[in-house]
């Protein structure tokens, strides 16, 4: 049986590909966290010109997740789970939403929606 013998720049060439490999991947798992943390924790309208009113309906028996599918049916957050991890990660993490009837604008951010859902602020009315 042959043996076979790799020279020292193919050795060194292999080593130095998986440096760059390591890093790269590092890089890539520090910005896949940095876009998810900032699609969690920014607050960003669903549409900053949204501005007409839209009636949102909170029974007394709904969950938040029943609550958070209403809201992103209705076009006024993004997404259900960003909603719900927000609210967790938020002052409003031990209050229930009151059941009633609101009205909300697309150009309300996320942080707007759970105060006034859970009390905290008031609707603002705003003219066309």
């Amino acid at each position: 049986m042959k043996k076979l013998y790799i020279s020292e720049h193919v050795r060194l060439f292999f080593r130095t590909m998986g440096g760059v490999l390591l890093i790269c991947s590092i890089f890539a798992i520090f910005y896949w966290a940095y876009v998810v943390a900032q699609d969690a924790f920014s607050n960003p309208a669903y549409d900053s010109h949204g501005n007409q009113a839209i009636e949102v309906v909170v029974r007394k028996d709904d969950s938040e997740a029943e609550v958070a599918k209403q809201l992103k049916d209705k076009k006024l957050i993004n997404g259900t789970i960003r909603f719900r991890v927000r609210k967790y990660f938020s002052e409003f993490k031990n209050e229930t939403f009151i059941p009633g009837t609101y009205v909300f604008y697309q150009s309300q951010g996320m942080d707007d929606i759970m105060a006034i859902l859970c009390g905290e602020q008031e609707t603002e009315e705003k003219l066309e």
